[in-house]
């Protein structure tokens, strides 16, 4: 078995000086299995009113004032719940009425404001709105950029895929004003490979988690803005091999799904515990898990979770204290209710839900 933790020697990036940085390297066929047999210890159901329901793929921000979930496909806005569950009204609407926008791409919340992405081509614009749905500002950046992070009121990152239309840079730093300050992973790949949209910035332990899709690096984003690894997924015969990145775009994929490929689609970290989801991928069939590292313990674990049986566990959203956050897709809760793990104020929560109420945010205990 390879060694868990190794030392490297990274040259960061934008930098010319070396730095020891300990890189946690995780042998994820050697991790070992425990069932997804969680303890839900509370849920909260997200209400609604005459808007129709969110559907089953959404992303989701929270912090101490609430929910906020946009439907992945076609968004109309991002609907704001409270901690409660209580629907309290959409904000960054789309449309062309004054106090609208034109499309949603993504969101983050930063304090007071959210976020929102929207734009197409070599342009963008990020749209500042109140909690309370106000528009407040509309800044231009000139980039071709789906993901973002918002530091500061004065600092945001972005992330353009692989897409060489999108300039000679994957990853841009610029200011509130729409000034881009720094550009770091040149595209030097494959001209035809075709950009990928997924979120590649995550919350970590007092940092910024970024990662690149088919990719097994995680970073953290330093203070000297550049890219220190942390961890290094090692997922044997289902990584991604080099010589894909030189392949036609279809060709390449045609090659990666006969063989079977694993990605991280979701991360978070804190104090005490990293959380990582991913999801193997092998021609029409998907195979689910999820990986939780105790840093304190030195405890490391691995569940599958099966879309039959344990569904609602698919979206994990973050980590609270001892617990997993999940929001769940309510028919999955409703076919699956006489197996679930509930806690009794997490049962008498989730009586009212039926398969045609809005999703449920789950609260799990992480196995010890």
């Amino acid at each position: 078995m390879r060694k868990l933790l190794a030392i490297a020697f990274l040259a960061l990036l934008g930098c010319g000086e070396k730095e020891p940085v300990a890189v946690k390297i995780i042998d994820f066929d050697a991790v070992s299995k425990v069932s997804a047999d969680l303890l839900i210890e509370k849920v909260i159901p997200l209400g609604s009113d005459s808007t129709p329901l969110l559907s089953e793929y959404m992303k989701v921000m929270y912090d101490e004032e609430g929910f906020f979930v946009m439907n992945i496909d076609r968004p109309k806005g991002i609907h704001h719940f409270s901690n409660e569950g209580e629907y309290r009204g959409i904000i960054a609407e789309v449309g062309e009425a004054p106090g609208q926008i034109m499309g949603i791409n993504n969101f983050r919340l930063l304090g007071d404001e959210l976020k929102v992405n929207s734009g197409m081509g070599n342009s963008l614009e990020i749209h500042t709105f109140s909690k309370s749905g106000e528009l407040v500002n509309t800044v231009p950046f000139p980039l071709n950029a789906f993901a973002f992070y918002p530091m500061n009121q004065n600092e945001l990152w972005f992330y353009s895929s692989y897409n060489m239309v999108a300039g000679d840079h994957r990853l841009f730093k610029a200011n509130g004003q729409g000034e881009v300050l720094k550009e770091l992973l040149p595209n030097d790949f494959n001209e035809k490979m075709l950009p990928i949209d997924e979120q590649s910035f995550f919350k970590g332990d007092d940092a910024v988690l970024f990662r690149e899709p088919f990719k097994t690096s995680v970073y953290k984003i330093s203070k000297q803005d550049s890219l220190q690894e942390l961890y290094s997924f090692d997922f044997g015969a289902t990584t991604v091999p080099e010589r894909y990145w030189e392949m036609d775009a279809f060709a390449g994929f045609e090659m990666i799904s006969k063989q079977g490929f694993s990605d991280i689609n979701f991360l978070e970290e804190n104090d005490k515990y990293l959380m990582a989801y991913v999801v193997l991928q092998k021609e029409r069939t998907r195979k689910r898990e999820l990986y939780i590292w105790n840093k304190k313990s030195g405890k490391e674990f691995k569940m599958e979770i099966d879309e039959e049986e344990q569904g609602y566990f698919k979206m994990p959203i973050g980590i609270e204290g001892e617990q997993l956050v999940f929001i769940a897709y309510a028919p999955y809760l409703v076919r699956n209710s006489e197996i679930l793990n509930l806690s009794p104020e997490a049962k008498v929560s989730l009586a009212s839900v039926t398969d045609d109420s809005n999703p449920v945010i789950l609260y799990a205990k992480i196995p010890e």
